[in-house]
């Protein structure tokens, strides 16, 4: 191997590097500079459509930067380090500047300027309202879908009525009935701020309801009639829609006054509607109204009674020995509650079921008042009084 040779090549290699750095001659005798190109570069800030741009922080290592010309991008050229344009209206636009050193080198740089705002659309599931008269009846999912053509999306942000603003970062639900407004908005990366957007939804998950007024008491599950009936529905959110109601199975109609409930086992259904759609469960009323008193016949009456039995027919009443009162009685609705005997006005007993009877068996050679009173389960009253001349000279 040649080692001399090997040096001798390095050597010169290392000579023609160090020409390189410091320059060399011309032909002419002259010395020549290596020069080095200028760096362009520049920020802006936006107010409107009008831009501020600045290329301050371009620079010139072996130099000095004599120009800066900038291309705005529609067809429009300015110069300085500092410019400020204002554009027709807002969008993405490409700016160029260039920076000529004074050595006559030349270096350009472009940047989209974004000017143009992201744009947010919702997306509501269900779609489109499941309810009547623009209502959900349901709850809502809401998604905000922000899209940028230029420097792209930074945040979205939303408020749920005067709530105040939330980053959005994944789909929400409205769960609450009611008249809900969203506000949202998007900022892209270069700050760009949308207008505010405006949804507004409406939820009424609730159903109406309907109290039921009846202008009496029932006794025993019973009324004593006629009976007035008044339904008076309310709803908290949507509004009223209708009233509904039928009796005994006939056909539903729609409720605009009280009803009147006569005599007889009866059946009220009702149930109201809203504005939504919803409709409350049905209501189911039993309402029996016995406005007749019972039927009555009490013995002895009007004969002659020898031990407890008729012997004749007669005008006024006689009873030779003991006297059993036996009351026969009926009531075709509520029934029989009760039937009491009463002696000259004295409450003796009562009895609440068949045989209807009391046996009065005191010493006596007078006339006697006897008074029956019934009573079925509506508390309707028979009464009856009669005269009795009772002969009685044993006793128990």
């Amino acid at each position: 191997m040649n080692v001399k040779g090997n040096k001798l090549n390095v050597f010169l290699l290392v000579m023609i590097v160090v020409i390189l750095l410091a320059g060399f001659r011309d032909v002419y005798g002259e010395t020549t500079t290596l020069t080095e190109t200028p760096v362009a570069n520049f920020t802006y800030e936006v107010d409107g459509t009008t831009v501020t741009f600045n290329a301050s922080t371009s620079y010139d290592p072996d130099g000095t930067i004599v120009n800066y010309t900038w291309n705005f991008s529609d067809w429009d050229v300015g110069y300085g380090m500092i410019v400020s344009y204002t554009y027709g209206e807002a969008g993405a636009y490409t700016v160029c500047l260039t920076v000529t050193d004074n050595d006559g080198k030349s270096n350009s740089t472009c940047r989209v300027v974004d000017l143009e705002p992201p744009l947010t659309n919702n997306t509501l599931a269900p779609p489109l309202p499941n309810g009547k008269n623009g209502w959900y009846v349901s709850s809502v999912q809401v998604q905000l879908n922000a899209y940028d053509n230029a420097s792209g999306v930074k945040t979205t942000y939303y408020k749920v009525d005067n709530t105040g603003w939330k980053m959005y970062t994944a789909p929400f639900s409205l769960l609450e009935s009611g008249s809900h407004t969203i506000g949202y908005y998007s900022v892209d990366t270069m700050l760009n701020r949308e207008d505010t957007k405006t949804v507004e939804i409406r939820i009424d998950r609730e159903d109406p309801f309907t109290e039921c007024y009846i202008s009496k008491n029932a006794t025993n599950g019973w009324y004593r009639g006629p009976v007035y009936v008044g339904l008076t529905p309310s709803d908290n959110t949507s509004g009223l829609g209708t009233l509904y109601y039928r009796i005994d199975g006939g056909i539903y109609e729609e409720y605009t006054e009280d009803l009147i409930i006569h005599e007889g086992k009866h059946v009220l259904e009702y149930f109201a509607t809203d504005q939504a759609g919803n409709a409350e469960t049905l209501h189911v009323e039993k309402i029996w109204v016995d406005d007749t008193p019972p039927d009555l016949a009490v013995s002895p009456y009007n004969g002659l009674y020898l031990f407890n039995r008729k012997v004749i027919t007669m005008e006024g009443t006689i009873v030779i020995g003991g006297v059993i009162i036996e009351a026969e009685c009926s009531d075709a609705l509520s029934g029989i509650k009760e039937v009491e005997f009463y002696i000259d006005g004295e409450y003796k007993a009562n009895a609440t079921s068949p045989p209807f009877t009391y046996e009065w068996d005191e010493f006596s050679l007078l006339p006697h008042e006897i008074r029956v009173v019934v009573c079925d389960h509506a508390c309707n009253e028979k009464e009856f009084v009669t005269d009795v001349f009772v002969v009685n000279l044993e006793t128990e």
